[in-house]
Parts: C-alpha cells; sequence; structure tokens
C-alpha cells in the first residue's frame, strides 16, 4: 500500500526493514520522535463516490488514523490479513515481518485511485505517500490490494510502494478517482487471468509498446519509479513509450475475486538501464471483459 516497505518509501523502509525484529520484545515499541505529520491535503469537492469505492475510501482513511494514533508498525498490523505480502524489497509475509519490527518516521498517504470487483469482495487502491522522519524526506506511489475479511472488515493482501520524489505530496490533491471495474457487456472470454499475465510478459521483451496496446483499459493507470503517474489509454502508452525494454518478466502469484471478472497479479520483471540490466516488481489489477483480461493499473518499481 502506502508501502511501508513498499507502499510509501519502499527504499527507505527496506533499509530499516534490517532492524525489524532486533530487540523488540514482546510489545511493540512506539516509532522514534519524529516531527508532527503533515496536514491531510484538502481534496476538492467530487461527485459522490459508488458505495463499494466509498468503503475503500474510509477504509484508507481509518488506515491512515492508526498511524496517526500509534505509529506505522501497529497500524500494518492492524490493517494487514492474514496472508498479506508486503514488498521489503521481496515479497516477504506481512505477519512475521510485522511481528517485532520497529520502524522510525512518520508515514501520510492518501487514495487517488480505487477499483472494486462487481462481487464486492476484492479491491484496490493507489495514490501518493510521504515518509518523514526517518531521514531524508522520501514520497512513494503505493498500490494496495484489499480483501473483504469474513468480518465484514477489509484487509490489505498485498501492499507496494515506488519511489517518487517527495514534492509528489505537497502536489495539489485531486478529487478520488473510482475505475470501473464491471464488465462490459457481452459473453465472457475463455481466457483465464494467469494466461493473460503470462501472455502480457511473454510479448513485453518483443516490444512493450504493442503488449500493452493490446492489453489496457481505457481508464487504466501506469506507475512507473520517478515518473508522472499516468492515466488513461493515451498517457499510459506515452509513457510506455519513454521507459527502457523489458528484458523478461515472469507472474509470482495473484488471486481473483469471487465473481472471477477482477483479480491482480504480480511478478518479477528485468529491464535496461544507464548501467545495465535492472530488476523490480509488478503489480497489476485485471478485470474481465467479452476480449479477454484487460490492466486496469500497472505498477512496475526498483526492486
Amino acid at each position: 500500500m502506502r508501502g511501508f516497505p513498499g507502499r510509501k518509501a519502499m527504499g527507505v523502509l527496506a533499509a530499516l526493514a534490517l532492524t525489524a525484529w532486533v530487540g523488540a520484545g514482546p510489545g511493540l515499541a512506539k516509532p522514534v520522535a519524529a516531527p508532527p505529520p503533515a496536514p491531510p491535503a484538502l481534496v476538492p469537492a467530487q461527485a459522490a463516490v459508488p458505495a463499494a469505492a466509498q468503503q475503500i475510501d474510509d477504509t484508507e482513511r481509518a488506515f491512515a488514523q492508526a498511524e496517526a494514533q500509534s505509529g506505522i508498525v501497529a497500524a500494518f498490523r492492524q490493517f494487514a490479513a492474514p496472508d498479506g505480502v508486503m514488498f521489503m524489497p521481496d515479497p516477504t509475509a506481512a505477519g512475521p515481518a510485522l511481528a517485532g519490527a520497529r520502524w522510525p518516521g512518520d508515514l501520510v498517504w492518501r487514495p487517488q485511485f480505487v477499483g472494486v470487483a462487481p462481487s464486492g469482495d476484492l479491491a484496490f487502491s493507489s495514490g501518493p505517500s510521504l515518509l518523514r522522519g526517518a531521514g531524508k524526506p522520501s514520497g512513494g506511489f503505493y498500490l494496495t490490494i484489499w480483501r473483504r475479511q469474513p468480518d465484514g472488515n477489509w484487509k490489505f493482501v498485498l501492499d507496494r510502494a515506488a519511489d517518487m520524489p517527495p514534492s509528489i505530496w505537497s502536489a495539489s490533491a485531486r478529487p478520488l478517482v473510482a475505475l470501473s471495474a464491471e464488465p462490459p457487456p457481452g459473453p465472457p472470454s475463455d481466457e483465464g487471468m494467469r494466461e493473460a499475465d503470462g501472455a502480457l510478459n511473454v510479448a513485453l521483451p518483443k516490444g512493450a509498446a504493442d503488449a500493452f496496446a493490446a492489453r489496457l483499459d481505457d481508464q487504466a493507470i501506469l506507475v512507473r519509479t520517478a515518473r508522472p503517474v499516468a492515466q488513461g489509454r493515451r498517457k499510459a502508452l506515452a509513457l510506455v513509450a519513454d521507459l527502457p525494454p523489458i528484458l523478461e518478466a515472469f507472474t509470482l502469484g495473484g488471486s481473483r475475486s469471487s465473481d472471477g471478472a477482477f483479480g491482480y497479479t504480480y511478478g518479477r520483471a528485468r529491464w535496461s538501464g544507464p548501467a545495465g540490466p535492472q530488476a523490480g516488481y509488478y503489480v497489476r489489477v485485471w478485470r474481465a471483459t467479452p476480449q479477454g483480461w484487460r490492466l486496469l493499473a500497472d505498477h512496475l518499481a526498483e526492486r
């Protein structure tokens, strides 16, 4: 999500994670003293969002409030699902990582994009974040996958962030954008979501522009480290055209909603960099259409 070890400021958080369970003891220590949190940025008035999307926004607000009151680790423990995964920087089971962690600083964030499965049991949120009080301020743009629990509450099953300049937080807040996950009319495709993810991974080294053009939803968001977030098919393809070639990518995991119409995948990728190949992880959010699975979000960040 904010991506503590992924959500907010992955690089800084991953470094802090090296001391996560050193001398923690049974009681979770509070983070070290930090400057008061940045006041929440005012979001412009907007049209009412769908009720399902509002639930995720409300959950995000409760998550942020828990962080402000109890610190980063306590908040993440409260909102992590039993099978939650965080990137630290590699995919890591959230429970053991948070059990005795001690992460200093103050983490603030706000959702900018939300999408919810038609069945109402799986969702994603994505937006800017800022980590302060643990050294130099560090910005991020997170993507979190949420699953409704048996008690009706939402918990995150995956949380990831791409590093961004700290200025991403001070930029004017935008109204929450609710992406539609409803399947378009027409008979469902026989294509499986993991099959679609694998097909995209095979196509990427042959030409990312064509590969994404075949898969991007018109509403899609594309997130890349230290790059402006692109929303909409045209802007996303323009960003892809300006990125280094992807050398290889492969799927590690994922899951679908109970209705089978919405889901997420995550995996590892390598791409060309100024000093040679670079590696990282992607998280993708998909929705089913009669033409096959289409991307609502594609989030790729360095390891």
